[in-house]
């Protein structure tokens, strides 16, 4: 009897764990459009396709939290048309510091071009655009994070897309209707 409860019970937990964490990465979704076109966009080094899945996973799972807590049950999408990353790879250093992006004052500005849906869970748009975020400032903007945390890959695109999102404003009342 105890095995027979063992093979029900823990697949069961193990499907509702997989169902709770699946459900909250879920609620941000990206695209691009092009991404071989994108102006800068090798992650690591790597070609921009494979850049592509390390982008929308770290982005996804970074605004993940902050869209289920500011939209609750609210889906965002979002369709990048351009990425220019932020840094730059130093070919003077390629030898002792391969893959690494330099940021410095010199750089260009961080460049995000996309549009974006945030809907209910009933597929009701609660607010829709295209936005451009060109950040040439973004060294000094996020100064008081750790020194630790900014060197997070993609940590400056993060930042900057959690700072747009702070300005995203549904057209809604409802936005909780399930």
């Amino acid at each position: 009897m105890k095995k027979f409860l063992c093979s029900l019970v823990l697949p069961i937990l193990g499907l509702c764990l997989a169902t709770a964490f699946s459900a909250e990465a879920g609620n941000v979704h990206i695209s691009f459009d092009h991404p071989r076109r994108f102006s800068d966009f090798r992650i690591q080094g790597r070609q921009e396709i494979e850049s592509a899945g390390i982008f929308r996973d770290e982005v996804s799972g970074y605004l993940s939290p902050l869209v289920a807590k500011r939209f609750p049950g609210s889906t965002l999408s979002l369709s990048f048309t351009d990425i220019d990353l932020a840094g730059r790879i130093d070919p003077y250093r390629i030898r002792r510091l391969n893959n690494v992006r330099i940021d410095r004052n010199i750089a260009s500005p961080l460049r995000l071009y996309f549009s974006y849906t945030l809907a209910n869970s009933r597929g009701k748009i609660l607010a829709s655009g295209s936005k451009s975020l060109v950040d040439p400032e973004y060294l000094y903007r996020y100064t008081y994070y750790p020194n630790q945390t900014r060197s997070d890959t993609l940590f400056y695109e993060k930042a900057t897309l959690i700072r747009w999102l702070g300005t995203v404003v549904a057209t809604s009342a409802n936005i909780t209707a399930k």
